[in-house]
């Protein structure tokens, strides 16, 4: 089978053309086919076919439709389908190759991984491959309803990233008396976008046609100061000066002239590498992309991500950081700063932009400088993961306005200039089920979905801990989900049941007690050990000692650390706070290990760098 959705929708088998004719089945059907091997939720199917206000029998009709589309993908009753239900949607099953955007995804990954590896010929090649997969606009002949049409304004996007990256690879190597006429159409097709113009000027600086060059920048500053209000970009004006004048340093600006004088070859790419499934998280994921997709604003577009120990903020940012990355054409950079210092991330940064043997200023404060510099002008990501202070950030920051930060946060940063923050709550229950679902397989879950329903609320539906979980299962086919929860009915026992999951619990609440000072780490480990329901301030003072004011102070700075959470409800004018159960064991690990190892007193953080992992 073979389904086209870059162009016309069109699905065929073999010879024979099966794509349907009514328009709700080919909506259905497209955005199924936009994500093959991945479930879409039954509320998003509703919502693409009849908008916010579904009728009252939208469930049964579009059951009908799933059906109608089922036969229509059977060749014959020996026909294993391809259209599979699940519990929380449907999804569809096909060799990735068999869908045109499959193929083009591919083709750029390969492409942008021939570019990282130096192989610059062949990216061009693979980019080149890559756009001649698409026929024209994304399903250009289906009415498209709001989650459909998000789907196509995405495709969309990276498809004008992807040509953008393939024009500057074709100016990396020299290729501008090649590519005047494509940059000269594609101008005509996008007269707003900036870099698409930047490319078409240089080239014809570079053939010494100044007079039209100018003329090509006088046509986009008239399209965005008529059209939106806005003049042209600092890159745009740049080039432009740079031609009035005759300055001789702007061949440096073009990828050809960073090729020649060694200062950036290669755009960086040090994201970690994407999960292979990604669970829930739609409503936060389409906002935080939304506004990482914004064009070029004053300052970078800035994406906080808090939420508490286990809640799954690092895969949170990693999946966001792979949905975006190709709006970012020149370099994505990453720090963990569990891991690193600030000083060691720049360092880290700058190696990767201006090669490992670059000479680098001694301070950091220059090194930043060199970062804001080299970042002021061309679109990069960065990915900064376990942050606790927006001083270990400041360094950091890039400085141009078509770059954007995805900062994971321990605690809640008074970052100025974000742009969003992305507080991870809790999955809902069909989430969570969804997660487990993809780890150990959907039939053994329905099989037990009553204990699958009992584990999830036994951790709270924290994500860490369900993976875990399910990693334990997965590596234990004979062990059914009641076996696993009988042998956790102790608190006692989970570390011991989860230690084999490569999934580090205590570790990650080690991680947000780092940054407490040694007073309210001690104030945590007593807390949470007596506190198996939810304290007052008056409760917090008479297990600590302490006066309430200073209760409130410890509780207060537990909350913003994300190791406490405030109760819903409050009880005559006084907050409730309460600590998770995962919260309360692994403090007990910790503290037992602390009380163990009896650092000397003016070393009170050596326990935590030595704490072992489990």
């Amino acid at each position: 089978m073979q389904i086209r959705v870059l162009g016309q929708f069109e699905v065929t088998r073999g010879e024979e053309r099966i794509t349907p004719s009514q328009p709700k089945l080919r909506q259905l059907f497209a955005l199924l086919a936009l994500n093959t091997n991945t479930v879409v939720r039954v509320e998003q199917l509703i919502e693409e076919v009849w908008g916010s206000e579904p009728p009252t029998k939208a469930m049964g009709t579009l059951q009908t439709y799933m059906s109608h589309l089922r036969r229509l993908l059977a060749a014959d009753d020996s026909t294993v389908s391809v259209l599979h239900t699940r519990h929380v949607g449907y999804a569809l099953t096909l060799p990735e190759q068999d869908v045109d955007a499959g193929r083009f995804g591919r083709l750029v990954a390969r492409g942008r991984s021939e570019l990282d590896s130096g192989h610059i010929e062949s990216a061009a090649e693979t980019l080149r491959a890559a756009l001649a997969v698409w026929r024209g606009s994304a399903l250009s002949d289906v009415d498209a309803g709001p989650v459909l049409g998000h789907h196509i304004r995405s495709l969309e996007e990276t498809k004008v990233g992807v040509i953008d990256q393939r024009m500057e690879v074709e100016l990396m190597l020299g290729h501008h008396h090649e590519v005047i006429n494509d940059l000269s159409t594609l101008v005509r097709d996008y007269p707003a976008h900036e870099g698409l113009h930047v490319k078409l000027m240089m080239a014809l600086h570079l053939l010494g046609r100044r007079s039209e060059a100018l003329h090509v920048f006088q046509r986009i500053r008239s399209t965005l100061v008529d059209d939106l209000g806005l003049e042209p970009g600092q890159q745009l004006q740049q080039v432009h000066r740079g031609l009035l004048v005759g300055n001789p340093q702007l061949d440096a600006l073009t990828p050809t002239g960073a090729i020649r004088t060694g200062s950036w070859v290669e755009p960086p790419a040090q994201l970690p590498a994407d999960l292979p499934v990604f669970v829930g998280r739609t409503v936060e994921l389409a906002a935080a992309e939304s506004q990482l997709q914004q064009p070029a604003r004053s300052a970078p577009a800035v994406v906080s991500v808090v939420g508490p120990p286990g809640s799954g903020k690092t895969a949170f940012c990693t999946h966001l950081a792979h949905r975006v990355r190709a709006r970012f054409p020149h370099g994505q950079l990453h720090a963990d700063l569990a891991e690193q210092t600030p000083v060691e991330a720049l360092t880290g940064f700058l190696r990767a932009i201006r090669g490992a043997g670059a000479q680098l200023p001694d301070s950091i404060e220059e090194r930043s400088h060199l970062l804001r510099g080299w970042t002021a002008e061309r679109r990069v990501l960065i990915m900064i993961d376990n942050a606790v202070s927006t001083i270990e950030l400041a360094p950091l920051m890039p400085s141009g306005g078509g770059c954007a930060v995805i900062v994971g946060c321990r605690t809640r940063l008074p970052l100025r200039g974000t742009s969003l923050a992305v507080d991870l709550q809790p999955p809902a229950e069909d989430e969570a089920l969804e997660l487990l679902g993809s780890v150990i397989g959907w039939r053994r879950m329905r099989a037990e979905l009553p204990q699958a329903r009992k584990l999830i609320r036994l951790f709270e539906a924290s994500p860490m801990a369900l993976v875990a979980a399910a990693n334990r299962l997965a590596i234990r086919p004979h062990w059914t989900i009641a076996v696993l929860l009988e042998r956790l009915r102790h608190r006692e026992d989970w570390l011991d049941e989860l230690v084999n999951a490569r999934v580090d619990l205590v570790s990650s609440i080690e991680l947000s007690c780092r940054s407490l000072s040694p007073t309210h780490r001690d104030a945590f480990f007593r807390l949470a050990a007596a506190a198996d329901e939810p304290l007052t301030t008056r409760g917090a003072s008479a297990l600590l000692g302490c006066d309430q004011r200073t209760a409130e102070a410890i509780l207060e700075s537990l909350v913003e650390h994300q190791l406490a959470t405030v109760a819903p409800d409050t009880f005559g004018g006084q907050f409730h706070y309460r600590f998770a159960p995962l919260v309360r064991v692994a403090a007990s690990s910790l503290s037992q290990f602390a009380a163990a190892s009896a650092p000397p007193a003016d070393a009170n953080d050596l326990w935590i760098r030595r704490a072992p992992s489990v």
